[in-house]
Order: C-alpha cells, then structure tokens, then sequence
C-alpha cells in the first residue's frame, strides 16, 4: 500500500497519486505500527513471507523481515509528507525510521557484525537497507556478510524478501566484484541457470527445475514470475549505471561500474523529461562513456578513474569542458554535474599521452 505508489512518483515526479493515496498509506503505516511493539520491533506482521519465502534452506529470523520493513515504511512515508508538504509528520515519521533502525541493530547484530540467525538475507537486509548506520559495525557485518556468501562459492540462498537486496547490499559494502560473481554464476543455484535451462522469463522458484532435470513442485511452479526478476534494479544501475537522485529523474545520477570481465554495457530510461542513456566500453586500461540528459534535468556523471585530471570530455580535460562541473572524487571515480545534452567522457589507458 505504500510502496506502489511511492515507486510510482518516484519514476515520475507526480504527486497526485500521492495525494489521491496519502489517507490510505497513513492507515497501512498505522496497522504496521500498531503491529511492533514499544521496542519498535515488529515480529510478525509479514507472515506470508515467513522467514524469506522459498528461500533455499537459510531461514531468516521473522523479526528482521518486519522490522527491517517497519523501518523502510517509515522512511518511505517520511519523503511522501514531505512531498506533499506535510512537515511536521515528515519529522514524526524520519525520527520513528532512525529510531527503528537503531532497535533494529541493537536487537539483531551483534558487536562482531553477526546478524541474528548468519542468513544471506539478514545479512543483506541490513547492509542493503542501511539498517546498520555506525561505519566500524557495517564493516564488520560486511565481513560476515562476505565470509556467509564464501561458504556456498557465492551462490545465493535467499528467498522472496532476501532476493532484491543481494547485490544492492554487496554494492554497499564496496564489493562490486562478488555481486558480479554471483550475478554471473551459470549453475545452480542461480540466475544463469535458469538461462542455461532455456528460460526466457524468471522462475518463481530457483529450482523449478532441478539440476537433475526433474520438476520444482508442481502446486506451485511458474515459469514467468515477477519476484527474482528483482535484480534487474541493480542491473540498471550498476551496469546500465542510472538511477534517480529525484522523483521523476529531474536529477539523475549515471555511474557504470565495469566488471565481471565485461568490457562493454549500456542503459536507456525514456523519462517524462526525454530519454536518459549510458554506454560504456573498457579496452587495456581505457574507459569510454557516452552518456544523453534529457531537457530541463541534471544529471551526476561518476566516471572511474583515478583523479579527475585523467577524466576527458569531447577529446579535451572534463574539468575545464564547457557544461561540465567537477564535484567529487567518490569511490574510485570523478564525479561531475552535467545539464541536457549528450556527451562523451574518456579516460586513457595508463601510459598514453593525456589531453591538454
């Protein structure tokens, strides 16, 4: 009840749906606060999901299912008053989301950064949904994080609620490259096996088929369901590099991160402003990019480099280009503020002769 039509004027910066919605969002948020208790824990509101549905032997404590929900409720809700002008409860409901996330850690990880119960998905939620806000403690949880996904080669385990947060939560952590590795697997249990076993949508189950060939339960069984296809957001954004930084993409950010061997890839989003697209290649060391903003909208271009004096725009340095702003050097890339327009960002393989 909240997350349609938040997602929806995300992707376009149209109120009205909030506004026709608002009443019956607050009811829902209501009911899931009148579910957790006054440790701001919520036990058992989600039970369809029980313990990650159809996860693969690696249940998740139900606590962290809905209080890791309670808390993105509220956070969801605290944007919408906002957008709508409604202050005071924008500041109700952004304290109760910081105020969740902190029983949240307090109740479910543990100094060493164990997550209660060692799941990929509890793990994932509270790296994914930055339920863990103190830095030495989302270190440490990534650690363990990292070691859960090392015991089964970084294949995944995670069922329904686990599923979309896998990679987003490996990016998190700085570690695109096992994201890729599990994105990239072609054996089971994974997204590339359901493609070497002919699919053309995705399954509802990871074993809808078996590796032996034999058929996942047959009472329910679909071949073309929506909830792992859920890794397509991180594909968007991480190989397709765009995201919104603001309802409607009014600013957009576009930020490829190369890897799992592939040297080329590329996005396009038609907005309600104009289509908004990416495509990179990496060839010896050298990346190009050539990125389209649409009118009317800014967009935040993070091209991988080193400094942003090795960064090129139209064949001369970005940082002197015309439309081009340097902002930030952001986690191994130059980060710059570009307005509509199309443009073509390089950076040399290290040893050529640089642009003056």
């Amino acid at each position: 009840m909240i997350t349609v039509p938040y997602s929806v004027w995300r992707a376009y910066d149209d109120t009205r749906i909030l506004r026709e919605n608002y009443p019956a969002m607050q009811k829902f948020f209501q009911f899931v606060h009148d579910s957790a208790g006054p440790d701001l824990l919520e036990p058992g509101r989600t039970t369809f999901f029980t313990n990650d549905w159809l996860h693969l032997d690696d249940p998740t404590e139900q606590g962290i299912l809905g209080t890791a929900y309670y808390a993105e409720n509220a956070r969801m809700m605290a944007e919408v008053a906002k957008a709508l002008g409604d202050d005071t409860a924008a500041s109700d409901y952004g304290k109760l989301s910081a105020d969740i996330r902190t029983a949240f850690t307090k109740a479910y990880v543990a100094a060493d950064g164990t997550v209660t119960g060692n799941s990929q998905t509890g793990y994932a939620m509270a790296l994914g949904m930055d339920l863990v806000t103190d830095p030495a403690l989302v270190e440490k949880a990534g650690e363990k994080f990292v070691a859960k996904l090392a015991l089964t080669d970084h294949h995944l385990r995670t069922g329904f609620i686990g599923t979309p947060l896998l990679l987003p939560a490996l990016s998190r952590i700085g570690r695109d490259d096992l994201a890729y590795k599990t994105l990239l697997h072609k054996d089971y249990p994974s997204w590339g096996y359901e493609v070497a076993n002919g699919a053309t949508t995705i399954w509802e189950r990871w074993n809808s088929i078996m590796p032996n060939g034999d058929f996942g339960p047959v009472d329910m069984n679909s071949f073309n369901h929506y909830a792992y296809g859920a890794v397509g957001d991180w594909v968007f954004q991480n190989l397709g590099g765009l995201s919104a930084i603001a309802p409607g993409y009014k600013r957009s950010r576009i930020a490829p991160v190369p890897g799992g061997n592939l040297t080329e890839g590329s996005g396009s989003l038609k907005t309600v402003y104009g289509l908004l697209s990416s495509k990179w290649s990496t060839h010896d060391g050298a990346f190009d990019l050539k990125v389209t903003v649409p009118v009317n909208t800014v967009a935040e271009v993070h091209v991988p480099a080193k400094t942003r004096w090795a960064v090129t725009e139209g064949g001369r340095c970005a940082d002197t280009a015309k439309g081009v702003r340097f902002l930030r050097m952001e986690d191994g890339a130059a980060g710059f503020e570009v307005r509509s327009g199309a443009y073509s960002f390089g950076v040399d393989a290290p040893g050529a002769p640089t642009a003056g």
